[in-house]
């Protein structure tokens, strides 16, 4: 427990500015929704359907409409809430066990009457407490200022799914940096390594979104797990993808407890 509370403690800062930074972004945007469903309404869609169809398909304007609310909120808010709610699980994940040893603070740690495993244990509930208050702030805030824009009516259950759904790739991409953060402990070069496997998962699935012949690369990104457009439309999470997150989840998890309690670790 006291592991626990000085990891929510240290990474408070970093919590509560990558929060502010979504929370912001989103309720700026849910303002003007007002303005998409008046008057520009229909010119927004003649835009829209100006723009090359690959555009179209990786933004999902194909299967949902960017001029009702949760096309909109799909559009505009919750791609950027994968995005950057991805890089930051990947980088708690990362640098939860390796900043120690990069900090040479392990020894303090270590001389302390605990084991590795509740070491590792509550680094991880840290990192889950973590982003359970990043996305619950979002999602708490962002549904508020939703009620507040939208006059017409809309499925509440498929927004409370997308609320949902980034949790589970955020910690996919946690446990990915955990293990991470076994073989590599310098912040210089874990951080860019969690963040370019985020962002190549991310391209990946517009690669396996506007290609058919690439369609087999959705099972390889995150991002195509909780695909807004797709929950929207099938007002649903695939059941196949929360099976494969959590097989790599509960994977990452398990080799960093057994590599961890093998790995001699220098102070």
């Amino acid at each position: 427990m006291v592991i626990y509370k000085r990891e929510i403690f240290r990474n408070r800062k970093s919590t509560m500015l990558w929060t502010s930074i979504l929370l912001s972004y989103n309720v700026c945007m849910l303002l003007l929704y007002p303005s998409m469903v008046g008057p520009l309404k229909d010119s927004m869609n003649v835009m829209i359907q100006s723009f090359p169809k690959e555009m179209i398909a990786a933004f999902g304007l194909d299967k949902v409409s960017m001029t009702e609310m949760l096309g909109f909120y799909n559009t505009y808010c919750y791609l950027l809430v994968t995005i950057l709610g991805g890089i930051f699980a990947v980088i708690q994940g990362s640098s939860i066990l390796s900043k120690e040893e990069d900090e040479k603070t392990i020894e303090f740690l270590l001389s302390k009457p605990v084991s590795r495993n509740n070491i590792i244990t509550s680094k991880i509930f840290a990192v889950l407490t973590n982003l359970v208050i990043l996305n619950t702030i979002i999602s708490v805030i962002s549904f508020v200022t939703i009620e507040l824009v939208n006059k017409e009516s809309y499925n509440r259950r498929v927004l409370l799914l997308l609320f949902i759904a980034p949790i589970f790739m955020q910690i996919t991409f946690a446990a990915i940096g955990l293990i991470i953060s076994i073989f590599i402990v310098k912040a210089r070069i874990n951080f860019p390594t969690g963040v370019g496997i985020v962002l190549g998962c991310y391209f990946i699935s517009i690669i396996a979104t506007i290609s058919s012949k690439a369609d087999f690369l959705k099972y390889f990104t995150p991002f195509k797990y909780v695909d807004g457009a797709d929950i929207i439309t099938k007002q649903a999470i695939e059941p196949i993808y929360l099976i494969i997150m959590a097989i790599v989840t509960l994977t990452c998890v398990i080799a960093t407890y057994i590599i961890y309690n093998k790995k001699d670790i220098v102070a």
